[in-house]
Protein backbone atom coordinates (compact mmCIF):
# COMPACT_ATOMS: atom_id res chain seq x y z
CA UNK A 1 0.00 0.00 0.00
CA UNK A 2 1.14 3.57 -0.92
CA UNK A 3 1.20 6.95 -0.26
CA UNK A 4 2.62 9.74 -2.74
CA UNK A 5 3.04 13.23 -1.67
CA UNK A 6 2.55 16.52 -4.00
CA UNK A 7 4.21 19.15 -3.15
CA UNK A 8 3.48 23.14 -4.41
CA UNK A 9 7.02 22.58 -6.64
CA UNK A 10 5.44 21.68 -9.54
CA UNK A 11 2.03 22.93 -10.40
CA UNK A 12 0.45 24.80 -13.18
CA UNK A 13 -1.48 28.00 -12.42
CA UNK A 14 -3.45 29.65 -15.07
CA UNK A 15 -5.18 32.93 -15.26
CA UNK A 16 -9.56 33.61 -15.77
CA UNK A 17 -11.36 36.47 -16.22
CA UNK A 18 -11.89 36.85 -12.29
CA UNK A 19 -9.01 35.43 -10.70
CA UNK A 20 -6.19 32.12 -10.83
CA UNK A 21 -6.77 28.20 -10.71
CA UNK A 22 -4.06 26.07 -9.79
CA UNK A 23 -4.41 22.09 -10.56
CA UNK A 24 -3.03 20.14 -8.01
CA UNK A 25 -4.20 16.27 -9.53
CA UNK A 26 -5.45 15.27 -12.86
CA UNK A 27 -6.72 11.64 -13.93
CA UNK A 28 -5.96 10.04 -16.08
CA UNK A 29 -2.40 11.06 -15.97
CA UNK A 30 -2.57 12.28 -19.03
CA UNK A 31 -5.54 14.07 -18.92
CA UNK A 32 -6.18 17.74 -19.91
CA UNK A 33 -8.61 20.28 -18.31
CA UNK A 34 -8.92 22.69 -21.44
CA UNK A 35 -9.28 19.75 -23.54
CA UNK A 36 -11.91 18.37 -21.03
CA UNK A 37 -10.45 14.84 -20.84
CA UNK A 38 -10.10 13.42 -17.67
CA UNK A 39 -12.00 11.65 -15.15
CA UNK A 40 -11.89 14.06 -12.38
CA UNK A 41 -9.66 17.37 -11.58
CA UNK A 42 -8.53 18.51 -8.28
CA UNK A 43 -7.45 22.34 -8.04
CA UNK A 44 -7.77 25.73 -5.62
CA UNK A 45 -8.90 29.06 -7.41
CA UNK A 46 -8.54 32.48 -6.16
CA UNK A 47 -11.87 34.88 -7.04
CA UNK A 48 -10.51 38.27 -7.18
CA UNK A 49 -13.53 40.29 -8.31
CA UNK A 50 -16.15 41.11 -6.36
CA UNK A 51 -18.82 39.68 -8.81
CA UNK A 52 -18.00 36.75 -11.43
CA UNK A 53 -19.67 34.26 -13.63
CA UNK A 54 -18.59 30.87 -13.63
CA UNK A 55 -17.09 29.14 -16.85
CA UNK A 56 -19.87 26.75 -18.50
CA UNK A 57 -18.94 23.07 -18.60
CA UNK A 58 -20.46 20.53 -19.94
CA UNK A 59 -21.24 17.25 -18.05
CA UNK A 60 -18.99 17.99 -15.41
CA UNK A 61 -20.38 17.94 -11.67
CA UNK A 62 -18.72 20.71 -9.67
CA UNK A 63 -18.52 20.48 -5.68
CA UNK A 64 -16.77 23.53 -4.49
CA UNK A 65 -15.49 24.36 -1.12
CA UNK A 66 -14.67 27.74 0.65
CA UNK A 67 -10.98 27.73 2.13
CA UNK A 68 -10.68 32.04 2.88
CA UNK A 69 -13.21 34.54 2.81
CA UNK A 70 -17.12 33.99 2.02
CA UNK A 71 -18.98 33.64 -1.21
CA UNK A 72 -22.46 34.20 -2.18
CA UNK A 73 -23.11 31.58 -4.94
CA UNK A 74 -26.10 31.85 -7.19
CA UNK A 75 -27.28 29.41 -9.35
CA UNK A 76 -29.91 31.21 -11.76
CA UNK A 77 -33.49 29.71 -11.54
CA UNK A 78 -32.22 27.28 -9.16
CA UNK A 79 -31.20 28.49 -6.01
CA UNK A 80 -28.63 31.10 -3.93
CA UNK A 81 -26.06 29.77 -0.90
CA UNK A 82 -23.97 31.88 1.46
CA UNK A 83 -20.68 29.89 1.93
CA UNK A 84 -18.04 30.45 4.58
CA UNK A 85 -14.81 28.81 5.76
CA UNK A 86 -15.39 25.53 4.99
CA UNK A 87 -19.30 25.45 3.30
CA UNK A 88 -19.75 23.74 0.08
CA UNK A 89 -21.78 23.59 -2.73
CA UNK A 90 -22.50 20.77 -5.55
CA UNK A 91 -23.84 21.71 -8.57
CA UNK A 92 -23.98 21.11 -12.44
CA UNK A 93 -21.28 22.84 -14.59
CA UNK A 94 -23.81 23.66 -17.17
CA UNK A 95 -26.06 25.90 -14.84
CA UNK A 96 -25.64 29.48 -15.21
CA UNK A 97 -23.25 30.47 -11.85
CA UNK A 98 -22.49 33.69 -10.48
CA UNK A 99 -21.12 35.04 -7.58
CA UNK A 100 -20.18 37.54 -5.29
CA UNK A 101 -17.16 37.71 -3.11
CA UNK A 102 -13.33 37.15 -2.57
CA UNK A 103 -12.70 33.95 -1.77
CA UNK A 104 -9.45 31.14 -2.09
CA UNK A 105 -11.96 27.77 -2.96
CA UNK A 106 -11.12 24.35 -3.16
CA UNK A 107 -12.46 22.47 -6.56
CA UNK A 108 -13.18 18.85 -7.24
CA UNK A 109 -14.42 18.35 -11.17
CA UNK A 110 -16.05 15.10 -11.89
CA UNK A 111 -16.94 13.66 -15.13
CA UNK A 112 -18.77 10.38 -16.64
CA UNK A 113 -20.32 9.52 -13.95
CA UNK A 114 -17.67 9.23 -11.24
CA UNK A 115 -18.63 10.26 -7.99
CA UNK A 116 -16.63 12.44 -5.05
CA UNK A 117 -16.90 13.92 -1.65
CA UNK A 118 -14.89 17.43 0.18
CA UNK A 119 -14.49 16.86 3.50
CA UNK A 120 -13.07 19.41 6.09
CA UNK A 121 -11.04 17.88 9.06
CA UNK A 122 -9.11 19.92 11.65
CA UNK A 123 -6.32 18.50 13.95
CA UNK A 124 -5.22 20.34 16.49
CA UNK A 125 -1.66 20.86 17.73
CA UNK A 126 -0.49 17.91 19.05
CA UNK A 127 -3.16 15.47 17.94
CA UNK A 128 -3.30 12.86 15.88
CA UNK A 129 -5.60 11.88 13.13
CA UNK A 130 -5.43 8.49 11.47
CA UNK A 131 -7.20 8.50 7.92
CA UNK A 132 -8.34 5.32 5.81
CA UNK A 133 -8.49 5.19 1.70
CA UNK A 134 -12.07 3.31 1.83
CA UNK A 135 -12.88 4.96 -1.91
CA UNK A 136 -11.21 4.27 -5.35
CA UNK A 137 -9.03 7.69 -5.41
CA UNK A 138 -8.40 9.40 -1.72
CA UNK A 139 -6.45 12.37 -1.04
CA UNK A 140 -5.70 14.84 1.48
CA UNK A 141 -5.32 18.11 1.13
CA UNK A 142 -3.25 20.52 4.40
CA UNK A 143 -5.20 23.83 3.87
CA UNK A 144 -3.20 24.90 6.84
CA UNK A 145 -0.50 23.91 9.63
CA UNK A 146 2.22 21.39 9.65
CA UNK A 147 2.11 17.79 10.18
CA UNK A 148 3.84 14.91 10.37
CA UNK A 149 3.16 11.32 9.01
CA UNK A 150 2.86 7.71 10.15
CA UNK A 151 5.53 7.18 7.28
CA UNK A 152 8.07 9.90 8.68
CA UNK A 153 7.42 12.36 6.28
CA UNK A 154 6.62 16.09 6.66
CA UNK A 155 3.92 18.17 5.60
CA UNK A 156 3.09 21.75 5.29
CA UNK A 157 0.20 23.89 3.95
CA UNK A 158 -0.65 23.08 0.23
CA UNK A 159 0.47 19.38 0.15
CA UNK A 160 -1.96 16.76 -1.44
CA UNK A 161 -1.46 13.32 -0.53
CA UNK A 162 -2.43 9.78 -2.29
CA UNK A 163 -3.66 7.31 -0.64
CA UNK A 164 -4.06 4.21 -2.83
CA UNK A 165 -7.12 2.31 -1.64
CA UNK A 166 -6.78 0.09 1.82
CA UNK A 167 -3.90 2.69 2.79
CA UNK A 168 -4.03 4.09 6.27
CA UNK A 169 -2.05 6.82 7.74
CA UNK A 170 -1.97 8.90 10.89
CA UNK A 171 -1.32 12.59 10.77
CA UNK A 172 0.29 14.35 13.79
CA UNK A 173 -0.15 17.81 13.85
CA UNK A 174 2.83 20.05 14.61
CA UNK A 175 0.81 22.95 14.63
CA UNK A 176 -2.94 22.71 14.28
CA UNK A 177 -3.72 21.84 10.94
CA UNK A 178 -7.16 22.30 8.80
CA UNK A 179 -7.61 19.35 5.98
CA UNK A 180 -9.41 18.44 3.10
CA UNK A 181 -10.06 15.03 2.51
CA UNK A 182 -11.67 14.08 -0.76
CA UNK A 183 -13.09 10.86 -1.88
CA UNK A 184 -14.00 9.90 -5.49
CA UNK A 185 -15.49 6.36 -6.51
CA UNK A 186 -15.01 5.75 -10.70
CA UNK A 187 -18.32 4.57 -12.54
CA UNK A 188 -18.67 0.99 -12.63
CA UNK A 189 -17.66 0.60 -16.33
CA UNK A 190 -13.94 1.82 -15.44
Amino acid sequence: MSVEQFTADNRTTINWASGTSTELFIYPANGSFLERNFLFRISTATVEAEASTFTFFEGITRHLMILKGKLELIHEGRYTKQLEPFGQDIFSGEWKTFSKGKVTDFNLMLKDGAKGSLTHCRIEQGCNELFIAKADHYFIYFVTGTGTLSNGKKTKAGDLLWLEKGTDISVHAQESCDLVTIEIVNPIYL
